[in-house]
C-alpha cells in the first residue's frame, strides 16, 4: 500500500467535521490505523490469538489481518473477530479499504467474507463515517445484495466547542469527586443490574466496566463519583484515547442509579467532566454509543456531542447476520 493510496483512503472514509476539528487528522489517523496494519501477515499475532480463542483453526496466518485483493483493482485490509468475545459470534472487521464508502462500495467488501469462511463469519463490520442518511434510512435496511443495521455510534465533540454550550438546569446541582476504582465498579454493577431488569438484552451491547478497567481513568485523575446535591447518582470515568483520527478523551463510563436518571444528572456531569479535562485546540471528548442506548445517547447529545461514524453490521443475503 503507498503512501498515495493511503491518503486517498483516509480522506474517502473520514468524516466531514474532522477535517474541520483538526488540521493534523491525517497524521493522526494514520498513527491510530498503523497498529492493525501492523498485524498484517503477523504470524506470531495470530497464533496468540488462535491460541487464546481455541477454534479449530491451526494456520496462524488465517487468524492475522490480511490485506485482500478485490475485484476492479480495489483491496481491503480485513480480520476476523468476535463480538463480545464470542466463538459463536464471529465477524470479519474492516480495517481499511480503497472502495468507497457508498452503496455499491458496501456490496463490493462481500467479496472479503469467503477468505475468512473457515470462522464460518456472520457477517462483516464496516465504519461508516457521516452515518446519518444510513441511520435514517438503513436502520433496518435491506438492499438486493446486502442488509445493513447499526452496531455502535461513535459520538464526539471538540472540547472547547462543547465548553460553548449552553449549561443543564442542573448544572450548579451537580458535582464531581474523585473516587476509587473499587467502589466506582460496585456502583456500575449495581446500576447495570437495576438496568437489566428494565432492559433484558442490556448485556448484548453494554458490559458494566470492572475495577481494572476504571483504573486508568482514576490514575488519570478522571474518574469521578457523580454527586447531585451531595447525594451519590453515579459514576463518570473517562481516560486519554486517541482514535477515527482526532486526539482527546473517551468516556469509558457513565452510570447513573435509577432516582438520578430524567433529571439532566448526566448532561451536567458531561459538563463538568469538560471543565475538569486537560484540553489543547484539538482535543475530543468521544465514546462509543449502541443506539438502543437511548438514554446515554441523549446524555451525549445534549451536552453538545454530535454522531460522526457508526460501526455498521453489513450482512450479503447468504450469510446469517449478526444476532440483534
Amino acid at each position: 500500500m503507498t503512501s498515495i493510496d493511503a491518503q486517498q483512503t483516509a480522506e474517502r472514509w473520514t468524516f466531514t467535521q474532522l477535517k474541520e476539528w483538526s488540521p493534523k487528522w491525517r497524521e493522526n489517523l494514520e498513527r491510530w490505523l498503523e497498529p492493525n496494519l501492523a498485524l498484517v501477515g503477523d504470524a506470531a499475532w495470530g497464533g496468540q490469538m488462535r491460541d487464546m480463542v481455541q477454534l479449530p483453526v491451526q494456520d496462524p496466518l488465517a487468524w492475522a489481518n490480511r490485506r485482500i485483493e478485490l475485484s476492479g483493482g480495489h483491496w481491503a485490509v480485513a480480520g476476523i473477530r468476535f463480538r463480545g468475545r464470542d466463538v459463536e459470534k464471529p465477524f470479519v472487521d474492516i480495517i481499511q479499504t480503497s472502495l468507497s464508502p457508498d452503496t455499491e462500495g458496501i456490496a463490493a467488501l462481500g467479496e472479503v467474507l469467503p477468505y475468512f469462511s473457515e470462522f464460518s463469519p456472520l457477517c462483516l463490520r464496516v465504519a461508516l463515517p457521516d452515518p446519518q442518511p444510513w441511520l435514517r434510512s438503513f436502520a433496518q435496511s435491506t438492499t438486493e445484495e446486502f442488509q445493513v443495521t447499526p452496531d455502535l455510534l461513535v459520538v464526539a465533540r471538540p472540547v472547547n466547542e462543547m465548553l460553548a454550550q449552553p449549561l443543564a438546569e442542573t448544572y450548579n446541582d451537580v458535582s464531581l469527586v474523585p473516587c476509587d476504582p473499587v467502589q466506582a465498579a460496585e456502583r456500575v454493577a449495581t446500576v447495570y443490574e437495576e438496568l437489566t431488569e428494565l432492559r433484558p438484552q442490556l448485556n448484548q451491547w453494554a458490559t458494566p466496566a470492572d475495577a481494572e478497567a476504571l483504573k486508568d481513568a482514576a490514575e488519570e485523575g478522571l474518574l469521578f463519583e457523580i454527586q447531585m446535591n451531595g447525594i451519590p447518582a453515579g459514576v463518570l470515568a473517562a481516560e486519554r484515547e486517541d482514535a477515527y483520527g482526532f486526539t482527546g478523551f473517551c468516556i469509558q463510563e457513565i452510570a447513573l442509579g435509577a432516582a438520578h436518571r430524567g433529571q439532566q444528572v448526566g448532561v451536567a456531569a458531561l459538563q463538568r467532566l469538560c471543565r475538569r479535562i486537560p484540553t489543547g485546540t484539538d482535543e475530543v471528548l468521544w465514546g462509543h454509543i449502541h443506539p438502543a442506548n437511548v438514554m446515554s445517547l441523549h446524555n451525549a447529545q445534549a451536552s453538545g456531542r454530535l454522531v460522526v461514524a457508526a460501526h455498521m453490521w453489513v450482512t450479503p443475503t447468504s450469510y446469517a447476520g449478526m444476532p440483534s
